[in-house]
């Protein structure tokens, strides 16, 4: 018979594994695909206040072991969430269609490159809710998931892409993002997919690529070069490089540093594609002449060129407007130049005007083409504008950014501080501007006149991240 310190022995030998494997692997940890799932942090974030929810992302450690521990929850909860009818429903006047918890998953799971993360959000992709159908698109490219290429290129049959000029903006900046010749090659067949703003930035792009994008496949990248007509006597007359416009885009909305200047500091294009039947284009049409047919004869606000499609006017004519200058007051300079930038428009553009002091008015309540008879309507409304109160710069942002979803730039002029409105202070609404616009994707061009330092900083910075350009006058 064994003794009393023998049995205990013989308890802890048997006992001591049982504890360590449900230690390790408790009951309510395993899901049905046998990956372990920690059932708390999933009732978390399911719960019903997204508050909740960004709560339960941030408690997730940011070493690797924590968030590899965590992912499995974090994807089963993206695939509950992306068939909850919560969501299917138009969402409350101030929140947002995605809610900031569920972008943190989205933006958790493509931080961590592992196929089940990519499958995860390549089947948000499919989804007919265009925020996170943009979110995913957004985090597969910058995080470089490249056997998502093909699911990210497949948009551009969806009917947001030809609705919506956010969506095939972020479309473009994901596969640019990606950094891989197979995205290049997309990139080339959606750039005939597309006109006015991101044409013209698709086009700088293609001028930067050279054969590392390649990973030095000359052959490859001759072919491209080839199929995109760049190799023709034509390509020459294509404008200078203005630079990577949609990857410093993304640069400045993700916060990274700015790299060194270089013959490799430029991400590349790359790809030999057919033409797509669909565009109706002749035999011999090359992809660079198409990009150049598709070019607007561009006006000028200001000095500023204007090479979007369809675009919208802001102008502030609060009281402040009224200044005199040189004998002139800044609303008579200031009308005079958008009349001219009226007068210059490509017929193919489409245009509107929003004006704002205390309040904001439309002169019409959608885009009109740019035909002589709608601008001489438009020229007849500037010529009678007068000033009005104070300055309202939130909501006539707000507005031009939900005018229309296919606003591809919007031009600012105003000559001084918010002050009234919903927001007024300057750093208020940047981050909140911004936010916004990252689903929007217009490039933000604005026109300071005689403004102080604080105003003329917020003016550049609201201008930043979409490439826009900021003219201070006097």
């Amino acid at each position: 018979m064994k003794r009393p310190d023998q049995r205990r022995r013989f308890s802890c030998l048997v006992f001591l594994p049982v504890l360590c494997w449900t230690f390790i692997f408790p009951a309510n940890r395993i899901g049905a695909d046998d990956q372990p799932i920690n059932q708390r942090l999933l009732q978390r974030l399911l719960g019903r206040h997204d508050r909740a929810r960004l709560a339960a992302m941030m408690s997730i450690g940011t070493d690797y072991q924590s968030r590899i521990e965590a992912l499995p929850t974090v994807l089963k909860g993206l695939e509950q969430l992306k068939d909850d009818a919560r969501f299917t429903r138009p969402p409350k006047p101030g929140v947002p269609e995605l809610p900031d918890g569920i972008l943190q998953m989205i933006q958790f799971a493509g931080g961590l490159d592992r196929p089940e993360s990519t499958d995860t959000l390549c089947d948000l992709l499919s989804m007919q809710r265009i925020t996170w159908v943009l979110a995913s698109a957004q985090t597969l490219g910058h995080n470089r998931h490249h056997s998502a290429i093909d699911s990210i290129n497949s948009l551009v049959d969806s009917d947001f892409f030809d609705e919506n000029y956010g969506f095939r903006f972020t479309v473009a900046r994901a596969l640019t993002e990606m950094n891989h010749p197979d995205a290049w090659e997309s990139l080339a067949n959606i750039a005939l997919h597309v006109d006015g703003q991101l044409a013209y930035l698709l086009e700088q792009e293609f001028q930067e690529v050279s054969v590392d994008a390649f990973l030095g496949e000359q052959k490859r990248f001759q072919a491209w070069r080839d199929s995109l007509g760049f190799n023709s006597k034509d390509a020459s007359s294509l404008a200078p490089s203005g630079g990577n416009a949609l990857a410093e885009a993304a640069r400045i909305l993700s916060g990274k540093p700015a790299k060194e200047s270089g013959p490799t500091s430029t991400p590349e294009m790359a790809g030999d594609l057919p033409l797509p039947e669909k565009m109706s284009l002749s035999s011999g049409q090359s992809a660079v002449s198409y990009l150049r047919e598709k070019r607007l004869h561009p006006s000028h606000y200001y000095g500023i060129e204007i090479y979007a499609k369809r675009l919208l006017f802001v102008l502030d004519r609060s009281g402040s407007m009224d200044t005199m200058i040189y004998g002139q007051s800044r609303m008579q300079r200031a009308k005079r130049e958008l009349i001219a930038a009226i007068q210059g428009l490509d017929p193919e553009c489409e245009f509107g005007i929003i004006v704002f002091d205390s309040s904001v008015r439309a002169w019409r309540n959608d885009l009109v083409k740019a035909e002589e008879q709608t601008k001489r309507e438009a020229i007849q409304y500037v010529s009678n504008l007068a000033c009005g109160n104070r300055t309202n710069t939130y909501a006539a942002l707000r507005q031009s950014l939900e005018f229309n979803p296919q606003v591809e730039a919007v031009f600012l002029l105003t000559d001084g501080q918010p002050t009234t409105g919903q927001l007024v202070n300057p750093s208020a609404i940047l981050l909140d501007v911004l936010r916004r616009n990252q689903v929007h994707n217009i490039t933000i061009n604005t026109v300071a006149i005689a403004v102080e330092p604080v105003m003329e900083t917020f003016l550049r910075r609201l201008t930043e991240p979409s490439q826009g350009e900021c003219r201070v006058v006097d």
